[in-house]
């Protein structure tokens, strides 16, 4: 390993930061505890590589360590100083040794914390042993180890293996590690036939991991094996992995202005947004269901814990003043503010539109900053309401006017597997369809849904479905009979196509994290006799810690529901006013459902609400098969009146009883809802452009609760 001046090193590289998750099956203490000591120091090392020497480049990976940076020093306390960051040509695998040795290894002591982020393409290799077998494991591909063409006559690679690198924080001597792997090792799976930004390189059967790197690794054995005994007392947590799992799949998202890992984007944002009490288990829930709204299925992530423990295994000491959805970094003259959001949900940013507001809101002051520039997660504002000098750079502001364009619509890519003609035709199709705004090819931009063509065993055509965002078929749009034009399939997929743009309009109202109404609510699932229960609040809630299940197992971070359960939701409205409720979802045969009763939607002040009102539960979510769900919650100040006159219209509803309904025309009841929040928002129209044609939510007056289940 070469020597080096640290201190000449860090200033070569630049500084940065990281965050977490686990790796021991053994950890079962909070590792936020570890923050909140006075006499810890907190060290981080962030890779991100977007441009390899040779080969393919990624596009977010860059972004994501960024997005990791500002979490941590702004949200977490970290020094900038105690933060290193190597990006593309510098990320080298000696780099990464030597930086990991000398900033981590070296400075971190008993009671320290430390952070280490990787994003870039991982693979698998053959391992070439003394016995001349080869086995396939897991590598992170750095920056020089991807070569030309004319170089793969020479099949040794200077990756570094996964086990190299957790020996490496096994030689720690901290156990407070976090180590987050925004990468995939295994080839692509056959469900992704498209061209998106995966994180996973093309497998190459042939190439062999270095004899440099398998002699390093096993140093990194004997070394730890005689000093592990000596580090082994009183140690409060083990070590940790935030990670897709390997069997899992990373991806990018690729918007016009903004690209990140979506594992990442969906980590650092819940982060920001989430209460000071949120238990790590919660969290990785949290991003599960987040990853499962884009991938279409279970997309696995890796976290295991002790369920035996009553401590949950991961509690983070998130501040309260530093919870939020934007960051000042900096303040020009003229009255200009310079913005970061770093925490609206990923579909809520890619939607966001020009004067939007961000307040900051407590005894001291009350500042509204309105946006008038913005370009992916950069913006500009200015100071609508308060004084502008009450703002400093690393200011955090919560969320407090979301401004979403009324022709809001599907972003539909077109897979490179089709070929031009069908291109043409597939554009000509969708350009006739209602609420389609955006048709591109894939790789473009950050599409809604992707169609592709289906392809039998035999090589042949047999159609053509939807995919969701990361490339998985969506139940009910296969062909009904074989060989069927472009054309044709277009007319066939309307009906899924006004679902995925109901459940794109949904999810534009979520806003849990944002809303000022004290509100939560319970879920809870009776199956054989046995219930769990899923508690969601706002952060004015009285409800200080939600409630879950004890038997929630880490290796399903999804809300599970076996066929024939059955289900309550209790809504509790916590204000000194009347509220009022819609329930509605997608269901898990891609179906719009919504909740209807014959009586009141009203919630009486400081009263509740149980659903379904009878003595016997409904089985609606159940009723339509395995696969993946949504539920969604929203509670208002004020009644729902374009929503329920448009639900009211359903020629099958029978007005005299509680029932789950199919909805016909999803997109209409979900922009009707998007009409009554706007309707209702109490703002002024003079402070927005173009008012009649936007849709300006006051978060004062609504929470949006999301459950993201499956079936089995």
């Amino acid at each position: 390993m070469i020597n080096f001046s640290r201190r000449n090193f860090l200033q070569g590289v630049g500084f940065s930061l990281a965050s977490l998750y686990m790796w021991n099956h053994q950890a079962t203490t909070a590792y936020g505890k570890t923050l909140a000591e006075s006499n810890t120091r907190k060290l981080a090392f962030l890779v991100g590589i977007n441009h390899y020497a040779h080969g393919d480049s990624l596009h977010g990976c860059v972004t994501d360590v960024e997005l990791q940076r500002q979490l941590l020093i702004h949200r977490f306390g970290f020094f900038p100083e105690d933060i290193v960051v190597l990006t593309d040509k510098q990320a080298t695998r000696e780099n990464i040794l030597t930086a990991f040795q000398e900033h981590l290894c070296l400075q971190a002591n008993a009671n320290d914390v430390v952070v280490f982020h990787f994003s870039g393409y991982g693979r698998q290799v053959k391992l070439f042993s003394s016995d001349d077998n080869r086995n396939l494991v897991d590598s992170l591909v750095v920056y020089d180890s991807l070569r030309s063409d004319s170089e793969f006559s020479h099949p040794f690679v200077d990756d570094i293996l996964l086990d190299t690198l957790v020996k490496l924080a096994e030689s720690l001597k901290t156990t407070k590690y976090t180590l987050v792997l925004d990468t995939s090792f295994i080839p692509s799976p056959l469900t992704i036939r498209n061209k998106l930004s995966l994180r996973s390189y093309d497998f190459q059967p042939n190439l062999i991991i270095s004899e440099k790197e398998q002699d390093f690794y096993q140093k990194l054995v004997k070394s730890n094996s005689n000093s592990i005994i000596k580090n082994n007392q009183n140690k409060s947590l083990q070590g940790l992995i935030l990670s897709p799992s390997q069997d899992s799949i990373s991806v990018e998202i690729n918007s016009l202005n903004f690209k990140s890992g979506l594992f990442t984007y969906n980590l650092t944002q819940s982060l920001w947004q989430e209460f000071p009490s949120t238990a790590n288990l919660a969290l990785m829930k949290n991003i599960a269901s987040q990853m499962a709204l884009y991938h279409g299925n279970k997309e696995k992530i890796d976290f295991t814990t002790d369920n035996k423990s009553d401590v949950l295994s991961y509690h983070l000491p998130l501040e309260v003043n530093n919870r939020g959805s934007a960051i000042v970094t900096k303040i020009i003259e003229s009255n200009v503010i310079e913005l970061e959001l770093l925490g609206l949900p990923l579909l809520v940013l890619s939607n966001y539109c020009l004067n939007s507001c961000f307040r900051v809101d407590n005894d001291e002051q009350f500042v509204v900053v309105q946006i008038n520039s913005l370009q992916g997660n950069k913006a500009k504002g200015i100071v609508i309401q308060g004084d502008k000098n009450l703002l400093k750079i690393n200011t955090v502001l919560q969320e407090y006017i979301r401004v979403i364009n009324q022709d809001t619509g599907l972003n539909i890519a077109l897979n490179d597997t089709l070929e031009k003609i069908e291109k043409v035709d597939a554009t000509s199709a969708l350009s006739v369809i209602d609420n389609v705004v955006s048709i591109s090819n894939i790789g473009e931009t950050f599409a809604d849904c992707i169609l592709d063509k289906l392809t039998s065993e035999d090589g042949n055509i047999d159609g053509y479905g939807l995919y969701s965002p990361t490339g998985v078929l969506y139940p009910n749009t296969t062909p009904q009979s074989p060989h069927e034009a472009v054309s044709t399939a277009v007319k066939r997929l309307t009906k899924p196509l006004k679902t995925t743009l109901a459940s794109k309009l949904f999810n534009l109202t979520y806003n849990q994290y944002s809303s000022t109404l004290p509100v939560n609510i319970a879920l809870e699932i009776t199956h054989d006799n046995i219930s769990s229960t899923h508690s969601k609040y706002t952060f004015n809630s009285k409800l200080n810690k939600p409630h879950e299940s004890a038997n929630v197992h880490p290796d399903n971070l999804l809300i599970n529901i076996p066929l024939g359960s059955q289900f309550t939701i209790n809504i509790n409205n916590e204000t000194e006013k009347n509220l009022y409720y819609l329930l509605l979802g997608i269901n898990s045969s891609r179906e719009a459902i919504a909740y209807f009763s014959p009586h009141s939607t009203l919630i009486s002040p400081q009263d509740k609400i149980s659903i379904p009102e009878n003595a016997s539960p409904l089985k609606w979510i159940v009723n339509a098969g395995k696969g993946i769900g949504e539920l969604i919650i929203i509670v208002s100040k004020f009644s729902f009146e374009n929503t329920l006159k448009n639900i009211d219209k359903m020629i099958e509803m029978k007005k005299d009883m509680e029932q789950i309904i199919i909805l016909e025309n999803p997109e209409l009841v979900a922009k009707s809802i998007l009409q009554d929040i706007h309707q209702n928002s109490d703002i002024n129209p003079q402070l927005f452009n173009n008012y009649n044609d936007i849709y300006a939510l006051n978060m004062n007056n609504w929470a949006t609760f999301r459950y993201v289940y499956e079936i089995n």
